[in-house]
């Protein structure tokens, strides 16, 4: 066991991500380590927000890659990039719908200038046909220290789906719920200013008058 003192805590220095803007006002600047978790229910923008975020990473001059296991390569991911304002030429994102399994993607990052930010869709995928576990991911993200793994994970209810996914969640260093078009932060430590981004305006002023007519109609119905 290593034990420091006060004072070695104190000089420890953290290099931040240096998001701007609306990702400022939403997640703050976060240090530039560990796993995130990106969950909510299918058809909220959980794809579609991440890859704005590998979009903001790309633009910052991150390494990013995207590992679309549960999409492939198929014509909806295709226009999920476009939609995302991802084109060639441009951005520098790197695709794998590949990774057979933790070891792979561990030989992968092992070399030189390997991605900085890496996206895994999903945590269910990487786990049932992989054959991940969560102390497998666990200990990848202490081996890479100045990496950051983000996954994206379905749900039950409002909480990640199955064991491999809450584990994850538990270990995650930032934790973002998708619903109705809003990533909204959850911790831990401090997000952004405000601690939410709409990912698509229109569909999130949609949804929210439809959930107040619906809470009209209960009301009136009471």
């Amino acid at each position: 066991m290593k034990v420091l003192s006060l004072k070695n805590v104190e000089d420890m220095k953290h290099d931040p991500i240096p998001f701007e803007g609306e990702w400022y006002q939403a997640f703050g600047r976060p240090e530039r380590s560990g796993s995130w978790i990106i969950y909510g229910k299918s058809g909220q923008g959980k794809t579609h927000f991440a890859l704005l975020m590998a979009r903001e990473f790309d633009r910052m001059g991150f390494r990013t890659m995207f590992i679309p296991l549960e999409m492939g390569y198929c014509k909806d991911f295709q226009e999920e990039i476009w939609e995302a304002g991802i084109r060639s030429g441009i951005s520098k994102i790197i695709f794998s719908d590949s990774c057979d399994g933790i070891k792979d993607l561990d030989e992968y990052l092992s070399r030189q200038r390997s991605p900085d930010v890496i996206f895994i869709d999903s945590i269910q995928y990487f786990a049932a046909q992989c054959g991940v576990r969560a102390e497998d991911v666990i200990a990848l993200r202490k081996k890479y220290r100045n990496k950051i793994f983000i996954f994206i994970s379905h749900v039950d209810g409002r909480e990640v789906d199955g064991r491999v996914a809450y584990d994850v969640k538990r270990d995650s260093f930032k934790r973002i719920y998708i619903d109705s078009f809003k990533a909204t932060y959850m911790g831990r430590g401090r997000g952004g200013p405000k601690g939410y981004y709409i990912i698509w305006e229109e569909g999130y002023q949609k949804r929210s008058l439809e959930l107040l007519k619906n809470k009209a109609y209960e009301d009136n119905n009471e």
